[in-house]
């Protein structure tokens, strides 16, 4: 099991979520309406996936979004789940994007 706080630590991230490919809530940290969430990362992750297949014959490990306020990063760990980072803090772009690669696939 991935532990959440040590990936708060260890990226100081604001909030972590772990959903199942259905969109539940596996596991969750500082995250308000963590249930919403959930369901909108899968949906945007099985989105991009499709487009990923038909675009370029692949499947998709990783899907990043940046706004002025801040970012987000979300990975597929093992076959039927996917992580969310969200940070604000735009200078840990690439500590996050090497940690969440060496997350467990």
């Amino acid at each position: 099991m991935i532990d959440l706080k040590k990936i708060k630590e260890d990226t100081e991230v604001d909030s972590v979520i772990i959903a199942d490919k259905n969109g539940n809530v596996i596991d969750a940290l500082d995250t308000k309406h963590d249930t919403n969430i959930a369901l909108m990362v899968e949906t945007a992750f099985s989105m991009c996936d499709d487009m990923i297949k038909d675009l370029l014959n692949g499947d998709l490990d990783q899907l990043m979004a940046k706004s002025s306020k801040g970012f987000l990063i979300a990975n597929r760990i093992k076959s039927d789940s996917i992580i969310l980072v969200v940070s604000k803090k735009m200078s840990k772009l690439g500590l996050l994007l090497k940690y969440m690669s060496s997350l467990e696939k």
